[in-house]
């Protein structure tokens, strides 16, 4: 289980629709990076990881992040596929580091994402994906991936104090049998999304409000004292536009108590 597949029960799913009112998505933002890969869900999560190395270099000294999902693939790999994704790993390591120190997105840097992108299709599908059968990056994954990179907007994603990368909700996670939100900045837990339209799901909705309430439960990432989070959001990177809501809007504080317990019951009945 997952928090997606726990979300996707229909008893979780009426509780968070009587829970939760969804706000309307009124933004109307510019599509700037307009799909060019015919693979464009192996180019969101190369941007996943992209997105993270320049989080490192806009956020020296505040941005925090944990092992790769694509680093994990190596416990599930054997024999010359196992050694060929730990040189994999560490190149794209040393990739990630010089664009770090030189914030210059080289066809290297780019082709180092994309590879961390087929490991953790390995990850995703438990070993089941034989990976040989998958390129790593053509050139239109190229194309696709520099323009989503080029279109970062820095003054939304720069951190004062808080910058966590791939973060997971300490013991709340095995409530529903794991779960890592992609970002939070500051006060803002945010969700990457490369879609070809930018709108708010109640499924993305839901998503977020219940990263929200894990982290009320176990905290978030490493971090000894619990940060407050006053909004969620939506990363459109294909939009360069950041959706944000503020949680007191859609948090009813006197019946979310009893919502949070709820999670919890519901949420260990299906892990015993």
């Amino acid at each position: 289980m997952s928090l997606s597949s726990f979300l996707e029960t229909s008893e979780v799913r009426r509780r968070f629709r009587e829970e939760f009112e969804k706000p309307a998505f009124e933004a109307d933002p510019e599509l700037v990076a307009p799909p060019v890969s015919d693979r464009p869900s192996h180019v969101g999560t190369a941007f996943d990881y992209l997105l993270r190395f320049h989080l490192r270099r806009l956020n020296p000294g505040v941005a925090e992040g944990r092992q790769w999902v694509a680093e994990s693939a190596l416990k599930l790999l054997s024999g010359p596929e196992k050694q060929s994704a730990r040189e994999t790993v560490e190149w794209a390591k040393a990739a990630r580091d010089d664009y770090v120190a030189s914030g210059n997105a080289t066809r290297e840097v780019l082709e180092a994402a994309l590879h961390l992108a087929r490991l953790d299709l390995v990850v995703r599908t438990a070993g089941k994906k034989d990976i040989s059968t998958v390129e790593a990056a053509t050139e239109d994954d190229i194309k696709d991936l520099r323009q989503l990179h080029e279109s970062i907007p820095e003054g939304d994603l720069r951190a004062e104090d808080i910058c966590l990368l791939n973060p997971t909700f300490g013991k709340a996670s095995r409530l529903v049998g794991g779960a890592d939100a992609d970002l939070l900045i500051d006060d803002t837990l945010i969700e990457v999304k490369a879609l070809k339209e930018a709108s708010l799901s109640r499924d993305t909705f839901n998503q977020l409000l219940g990263y929200y309430t894990l982290h009320i439960i176990g905290g978030i990432g490493e971090l000894e004292e619990k940060p407050t989070i006053r909004r969620v959001g939506m990363y459109f990177s294909r939009y360069a536009h950041l959706f944000a809501i503020d949680l007191d809007e859609v948090v009813d504080r006197s019946t979310y108590p009893d919502f949070v317990e709820w999670f919890i019951l519901r949420g260990m009945s299906q892990t015993t």
